[in-house]
């Protein structure tokens, strides 16, 4: 089978750099319609001969040799628990390498169907929580009237490999003032965006502007300087993810570097997919560096290399004429907007409140809690979660698993669109499955994942069938957000919702 990068070349669907689009490549597991980033795969092969191996992950089929080197083979089948094909004929008759995180991986698939070109704006985003979680399900986008679950392979491989987050804080050895410095952080996943965020905190950098997505950014970027007329009391640095909904990394850096004056901002991107063919298109954009996620510690010494840089007049490998600051002038007084953390309530708190808060604007940064401040819960977290990272997660658990219930009831109502809501229940799922990885909890991730699948699974028509089901897992995460409940308890619970959704889905 022809090589992807060949299949691009002959439909000719090639993307430009900063079109804020995506190639999508679309491909069958059993009875279920995945597809997965373009820029991440780097071959589509015919099954090889794998070789086992000892005391490896059970979705770990083993090894195969491909040209000159040894390929680890992950089955989807055997990691999504799903029941085969009767036929033997399609079953993981086909190989998907990816290339991402500075590995390649060859995943077994039923079969490979086509690549389709989409915007960024038609995936549905996931609010609040970003990409990891045992369902591996990134997004869902619609095309030709069918659901395409974005699986999401970065989280799979960390699955199988126990790869989590670092927040440990990153030596200053020049002794930059970071304290003074104001970096723009762009990331849609809540949990995420609190890891990178603790790693910047934790190594001096504590004048973060973040947000949920890069058009959030943008907003925010330039009303700072038709405000202040000055780049240098706008920001220092400009960090984003490159996969994010409404407007990926990639066109925000070409917005940003296009600008007369914003573009003297120095832009590092980072993501599971900074591949060398994907990193050409960040250099096509203006990156000034680009990074993988697994390289999160690397992000404070790249952050301290491009402002210095910048501050003397190096941006994007060329001289900027006149920009060069004295020393005092490397920093600009600038106010550090990020409050205290404040109390998360959940739902049925924020119901009593006497007036309503109203949500944040456009170019309002969120303000994110920070690692280390006393959760106000009246029990302590599951055993091996950091305590604040719990208290960010236990607070979205509350307002995902509210918007979850909301979705389910208006499934009941006569009239209601059941595909626009079964969207919008895989979008929410994907919110909660992606943050329980990062945390990480297992049991949460675990039946999160049966649930997306049996929610996807199932045709817009016959949603009813899964309401009961729905609503049961719905509530026992309603306990989970509630501060009167003990998790520990709770999730103890995880194993009867696990078999009871997995009962349903074995039965679809």
């Amino acid at each position: 089978m022809a090589s992807v990068s060949n299949i691009l070349l002959d439909q000719e669907i090639l993307l430009e750099s900063g079109t804020n689009e995506m190639e999508l490549l679309v491909f069958k597991v059993a009875h279920f319609h995945f597809g997965i980033n373009v820029a991440k795969v780097r071959e589509v092969l015919p099954k090889a001969e794998i070789t086992r191996l000892a005391k490896s992950h059970p979705s770990v089929r083993g090894v195969f040799r491909l040209r000159e080197r040894v390929v680890p083979c992950v089955s989807l089948i055997d990691h999504l628990e799903v029941e085969p094909t009767r036929s033997e004929e399609v079953t993981e008759s086909n190989l998907i390498l990816t290339d991402f995180n500075q590995q390649q991986t060859a995943f077994l698939v039923d079969e490979v169907e086509r690549i389709h070109r989409i915007s960024w704006e038609t995936i549905m985003p996931v609010p609040g929580l970003e990409n990891l979680g045992n369902t591996p399900i990134t997004a869902v986008a619609r095309i030709e009237d069918q659901l395409i679950l974005l699986l999401d392979f970065e989280m799979i491989i960390d699955q199988v490999t126990d790869n989590y987050f670092s927040t440990d804080a990153v030596a200053n050895p020049n002794e930059l003032p970071r304290e003074t410095l104001r970096i723009v952080l762009a990331d849609d996943s809540a949990t995420v965006r609190q890891a990178v965020g603790t790693t910047l905190r934790n190594s001096g950098y504590t004048q973060l502007e973040i947000f949920h997505n890069g058009k959030q950014a943008w907003d925010w970027l330039e009303n700072e300087y038709r405000q202040t007329q000055n780049v240098r009391e706008v920001a220092h640095l400009v960090l984003s993810d490159i996969e994010m909904p409404q407007m990926d990394g990639f066109h925000l850096t070409k917005r940003i570097k296009t600008h007369p004056e914003l573009s003297k901002i120095p832009v590092l991107l980072y993501s599971s997919i900074a591949t060398p063919d994907n990193h050409k298109k960040g250099e096509a954009v203006g990156a000034d560096a680009q990074i993988t996620k697994p390289e999160l510690d690397k992000v404070v010494q790249i952050a301290d290399r491009l402002i210095t840089e910048a501050s003397e007049g190096v941006v994007s490998g060329k001289a900027v004429a006149d920009t060069k600051p004295q020393a005092a002038e490397l920093v600009a007084p600038v106010e550090n907007i990020v409050e205290p953390p404040k109390a998360v309530e959940t739902p049925k708190q924020q119901a009593k409140a006497e007036v309503p808060s109203e949500p944040p604007s456009p170019t309002t940064p969120v303000t994110e809690p920070v690692l280390g401040e006393e959760a106000p819960t009246h029990y302590p977290p599951p055993v091996g979660v950091n305590e604040s990272l719990w208290l960010t997660f236990h607070g979205e658990l509350g307002e995902r698993s509210s918007e979850l219930d909301e979705q389910l009831s208006e499934l009941t109502e006569e009239g209601a669109d059941a595909g626009e809501l079964q969207t919008s229940v895989l979008r929410i799922l994907h919110t909660i499955k992606s943050a329980s990885m990062v945390v990480p909890v297992d049991e949460i991730t675990r039946a999160t994942h049966l649930a997306e699948e049996l929610f996807g699974a199932i045709r817009p028509d016959d949603l009813a069938t899964a309401l009961d089901t729905m609503q049961r897992y719905c509530g026992w995460l309603q306990e989970l957000s509630d501060p009167f409940f003990n998790p520990t308890v709770v999730l103890a619970k995880g194993d009867e919702i696990a078999a009871m959704l997995s009962g349903v889905v074995q039965g679809k």
